[in-house]
Order: structure tokens, then C-alpha cells, then sequence
């Protein structure tokens, strides 16, 4: 009797330690959040869309009519152009969805979705000048890494490498910081390009330039999407030590 008893205690133990290995390398694989955009047809129609939590505080799902994936600044500024000629409602998703409120949502289901999956370049690092140009669609993982291979870094930062360049200044996303301007990424903006709707003389669409000094561009710098689409950001340089950065960033409001 002691001698399977024994042999009890040590497969007991035996089963714990395989299943601590495997919880342990699960928890060192990681995966991106799966696609948080769902479309009932191949044309991007009758799509369903969530955050990157899978639910919304509300435990719905929004519901749009369209979404549209530009590549580029100028299929972006159609795209706003034909929907405001259409009279269709728009709303910005950004590559993964991270907010937790439902900024995403339209107010109807006909609604049009302009994501930035496909806004995901590095436009140009300028390493003298301290610079990136970077597409809304950007990752903060990215942003780092291209930024460390020129000997650049940023300051301030949230904690998920998931976020867009484009969601996280729009919503006003900061690390956390005693000295400089603050922890805020977008208080060392100063400069930004937004695409927002017009009327028929303006081809429905207008492209505002914001620079340092316009009475504009406060508003715009944490306009969670609501005046417009942000297709370029322009980051003042950190001059206090040990970091120093100005960047350029181009895309999107989440």
C-alpha cells in the first residue's frame, strides 16, 4: 500500500511539473490579436467589427455597411471624398482596434469603416534631423524598432507594442514621465496633415496642413477621429537627456 502510494505522489507531481512547462510556454508564445474586421462577402459588405478585447463594454458588436482599406494618402483622400459625396456616415478602425469605448462605431449599420491595416510603412528616417514619416498604420513596435536601427528612440510610450501611431496620438495614449513636456506622445507633435469632408466646390474633400503655431492644430492633435481622417503627424524633438526625437508621423485617428 505505501509502495503505490508512493508511486501516486511522484505521477501527481510528475502531471504538475509537464503541465507547469506547458502553461510556461504558452505564456512565452504569444499571437496577435486576431482580425477584429469581419466581412460577409469577398467586396468587404455586411462586415461586423469589435476591439482587440473581443467585446465591447456593452457586450455588442457594431455593424457596418462597407470597409475600406487605402494604401495610400490618395486613395484615402477618394475614399473620404465618394463617402461625403454619398452622404455616408464614416468612422476610422485602426490595425488591431485597442479602445475600449466604442469609438469605432457608427451610428448606422450602412455606415462606412476606413481602417489603416494598410497604412503600415516607414516613409523616410531622417537620422540627422532626428525624423520618422511614418503611415498611420504603423505599430509601436515597429516605430522602435526601425527607429533604434537609426539610433533614434521614443521617450514616452504606453505599454502595447500593438498599438498604431495614428490610434495612439489620436486618443491621447502617454507612458509616464517627471520632466519635458509630459508623457504624452502628441505633445511633441507639431505638425499633421487631416483629411476631412467638404463641399462640392472642395470635391468633397479637404486636406488640411496643420504646422507648430496654428490655432488648429490643438484641436486636431486628439480629435478621436471626429474631425476627420489624420493622414500625416509631424513630432517635435526631446532635447532633455538621455533621449532625443522629432518625428513625422503619417495615417490615421483610431
Amino acid at each position: 500500500m505505501s509502495s503505490l502510494f508512493t508511486k501516486s505522489v511522484k505521477l501527481g507531481l510528475l502531471l504538475r511539473l509537464i503541465c507547469l512547462f506547458i502553461s510556461s510556454f504558452s505564456v512565452c508564445i504569444s499571437t496577435p490579436p486576431e482580425d477584429h474586421i469581419k466581412c460577409s462577402s469577398s467586396s468587404n459588405k455586411n462586415c461586423t467589427l469589435t476591439n482587440s478585447y473581443g467585446i465591447f463594454p456593452d457586450r455588442s458588436m457594431c455593424r457596418a455597411g462597407t470597409v475600406a482599406y487605402p494604401s495610400n494618402e490618395e486613395e484615402l483622400i477618394s475614399i473620404v471624398a465618394n463617402a461625403t459625396k454619398n452622404k455616408t456616415k464614416m468612422k476610422v478602425a485602426t490595425r488591431y482596434s485597442h479602445s475600449i469605448p466604442k469609438l469605432v462605431c457608427s451610428s448606422e449599420e450602412d455606415g462606412l469603416i476606413i481602417t489603416t491595416k494598410h497604412l503600415n510603412r516607414v516613409v523616410e528616417i531622417d537620422a540627422e534631423a532626428k525624423t520618422m514619416t511614418l503611415e498611420s498604420g504603423v505599430t509601436l513596435k515597429q516605430l522602435i524598432s526601425e527607429a533604434a536601427k537609426a539610433g533614434l528612440a521614443l521617450p514616452y510610450t504606453p505599454y502595447w507594442w500593438g498599438l498604431t501611431i495614428g490610434g495612439l496620438l489620436g486618443t491621447g495614449a502617454h507612458g509616464s514621465t517627471l520632466w519635458s513636456k509630459g508623457s504624452s506622445v502628441h505633445d511633441y507633435m507639431v505638425g499633421l496633415t487631416i483629411v476631412s469632408p467638404g463641399g462640392p466646390k472642395d470635391g468633397y474633400v479637404m486636406v488640411r496642413r496643420l504646422n507648430d503655431g496654428d490655432k488648429d492644430l490643438n484641436a486636431a492633435k486628439v480629435s478621436l477621429g471626429v474631425l476627420g481622417v489624420i493622414s500625416q503627424k509631424h513630432q517635435n524633438p526631446y532635447t532633455g537627456p538621455p533621449w532625443k526625437l522629432n518625428s513625422i508621423f503619417e495615417g490615421s485617428t483610431p
